[in-house]
């Protein structure tokens, strides 16, 4: 991974350090780039909106976001962005955002299942950043076609 740009080999470490599987790293790098705009930068700001970060928080996530990082004490970074991230799908208590059981267990699924063994999904990687963008980004236009492609670029590039 060394002929990576800082900015995106740093984002890959931080979701390994957060605990994402190898596996989701393409899905999630897809989506990422989507909504920072190539830049994969911690501190990426929406043109024309409110998204921040990574993951383009808005709303009341980007309030938990800011809420739980000053409850945990961490500074704004792609590793606490990972760790909210992460924590948000996994963590039994103190994660920060309430996803609800049905999109937590959704995104727990699609982060544990081997997809390679359902016949009926084209390409596992597509289909989870389409989960994780359906599921927890739920962004208002979701450009799902730059989504796949980014995510299948990713997975060329990861593996």
């Amino acid at each position: 991974m060394g002929m990576l740009q800082d900015d995106k080999e740093e984002t890959i470490t931080a979701l390994l350090r957060a605990g994402f599987p190898e596996d989701v790293i393409p899905a999630i790098m897809g989506n990422i780039d989507v909504e920072t705009g190539g830049s994969y930068k911690h501190d990426e700001v929406e043109r024309n909106g409110t998204g921040y970060g990574l993951f383009q928080f808005t709303g009341s996530h980007q309030r938990d976001y800011f809420d739980w990082l000053k409850d945990s004490n961490l500074k704004d970074n792609k590793d606490s962005q990972a760790k909210f991230v992460y924590d948000n799908i996994y963590a039994k208590k103190g994660y920060g955002r309430e996803l609800g059981w049905r999109a937590r267990s959704q995104l727990q699924t699609m982060m544990e299942e081997d997809m390679t063994a359902n016949p009926h999904i084209a390409n596992p990687t597509t289909r989870k950043a389409k989960i994780f963008s359906d599921v927890y980004e739920r962004p208002s236009v979701p450009h799902n076609d730059r989504r796949m492609l980014s995510a299948e670029e990713w997975e060329k590039i990861y593996k």
